[in-house]
């Protein structure tokens, strides 16, 4: 059985060939082509290309091919265009409509097959194996496309808060060194940094109320001598604001400052490339369609030596034969941050969601993800509602959080959950309960219009 999110069926058959798909069409040639050209979207489709062959002709397996180079992958609209293949590969659309990316979003349904694989693998005794590992090397690279790095740059560590830590942990502070974080951002991209305090380093909050835009102008007052590492969040959980960080980046490398992210809420949806950052963290439970506990965690490699791995293990720690060396030779890579056994299912599931987003094209995704935003304000503006952050005239969030109205939410959640639509709700720093809207590759532009319409008017 091939692992492929895309078509579920087998390019196998005990009698040699297997029946065509439905609707498979054996007298056109274009329309096996475009067949050929989804299955070779697998992840594993160097491997089946024989069976593939055997079953479509070469001729029309490598018109197939062609054209899925032509057009970049599967296009985004069309997909949504197609009930059964939007169902197929985003699973949770026929359970009502999914609205909270932002929190523990569902993962695709190529992650589910490539888990279900893993496990029907490690139930028959291989947990590891040479694919597993090749797996694991083209997860590191498909993450690499999204973070603007070398895939050796990049870790296979979960949750967030784990990269954080280890970057807060693993610097070689000095007494009086001070680390620039903003009060107001997630509880993982804040405690580590304030406990530094224990090691003699001085945490500096960045000021700054509730809902305003981070600028560089507002963080250039707390920038001193003495500033070692700025750590921000390339998107605020709530607000869903970007830093400036096209600004604030290369104000801090002229100034010798290293640039830490948070990044779990663009990863997956907007760019997050930032050639600038020194370090990047996030889970693949959100914006990447991933299972929760699998992420990625970015060390630049010119900042190797300045971040030593305060975890070690017999996978970053160079052990011939699993014997442990009388003296510490770190791994190269990833590898190095990485101590001990990998979460190996959650880096199928997160692989496989990270290479359907890229063959649906990250610029396609965020361009509609950032329409259906746009398209939630708009409407929530039209009945009534306050949105909470900053608002300018080109917005760049994803992200969308409705003040609560007068009345309370009490009749909008009932209203919600009998229509079968997901939202999240967090409390502001206020003390206000926001609903908070977050849409992703898989909504459609009418499900945007059934939530306003189940949302009512604020008075």
């Amino acid at each position: 059985m091939g692992k492929c999110g895309l078509f579920m069926h087998s390019v196998q058959h005990p009698e040699g060939k297997p029946p065509a798909p439905a609707g498979f069409d054996e007298a056109d040639p274009e329309a096996q082509a475009s067949e050929i050209a989804y299955f070779s979207q697998c992840a594993d489709f160097p491997e089946r290309a024989r069976d593939l062959a055997a079953l479509f002709g070469s001729r029309l397996l490598e018109c197939g091919v062609e054209r899925l180079k032509r057009k970049n992958g599967p296009r985004l609209a069309a997909v949504l265009g197609h009930p059964e293949e939007r169902a197929r590969l985003f699973p949770v659309t026929q359970e009502g409509i999914f609205l909270a990316h932002a929190a523990v979003a569902p993962i695709s349904g190529p992650a589910q097959v490539a888990m279900d694989h893993w496990t029907a693998e490690a139930a028959a005794g291989r947990q590891e194996s040479d694919a597993v590992w090749r797996g694991v090397r083209q997860t590191r690279e498909v993450a690499a496309k999204f973070l603007g790095c070398s895939w050796d740059e990049v870790s296979l560590l979960g949750p967030t808060a784990l990269g954080l830590g280890l970057v807060a942990q693993g610097i070689s502070w000095k007494e009086g060194d001070e680390v620039v974080y903003d009060p107001l951002d997630y509880p993982a991209n804040v405690y580590p940094w304030v406990d530094l305090i224990r090691r003699g380093v001085r945490p500096v909050a960045l000021p700054r109320k509730p809902g305003e835009e981070i600028r560089w102008e507002a963080l250039r007052p707390v920038i001193t001598a003495k500033t070692r590492l700025v750590s921000l969040a390339t998107a605020h959980y709530l607000s869903g604001q970007q830093p400036e960080l096209a600004v604030i980046g290369p104000e801090l490398k002229s100034r010798g400052i290293l640039l830490c992210l948070d990044a779990i809420q663009t990863l997956g949806v907007l760019p997050t490339a930032w050639e600038e950052a020194d370090f990047l963290a996030a889970d693949a439970h959100k914006w990447m369609l991933g299972p929760v506990g699998a992420g990625v965690f970015m060390v630049r490699r010119r900042a190797w030596e300045q971040l030593l791995p305060p975890l070690l293990g017999s996978w970053n720690v160079v052990s011939p034969d699993f014997l442990a060396q009388p003296k510490i030779v770190m791994e190269e890579g990833g590898r190095r941050y990485e101590p001990g056994s990998l979460n190996l299912p959650g880096v199928e599931g997160m692989r496989a969601s990270l290479e359907l987003l890229q063959e649906l094209g990250p610029e396609q995704v965020s361009a509609h993800a950032l329409a259906l935003a746009g398209r939630v304000r708009e409407g929530a503006r039209e009945k009534g509602f306050s949105i909470y952050g900053e608002e300018k005239k080109k917005e760049n969030r994803v992200i969308t959080s409705l003040r609560e109205p007068s009345g309370g939410w009490e009749k909008t959640k009932q209203r919600m959950e009998k229509e079968g639509i997901r939202l999240s709700w967090r409390k502001e720093h206020g003390g206000q309960m926001l609903l908070r809207v977050s849409p992703h590759a898989s909504n459609t532009a009418g499900e945007i219009d059934h939530f306003l319409e189940v949302l009512g008017r604020a008075d």
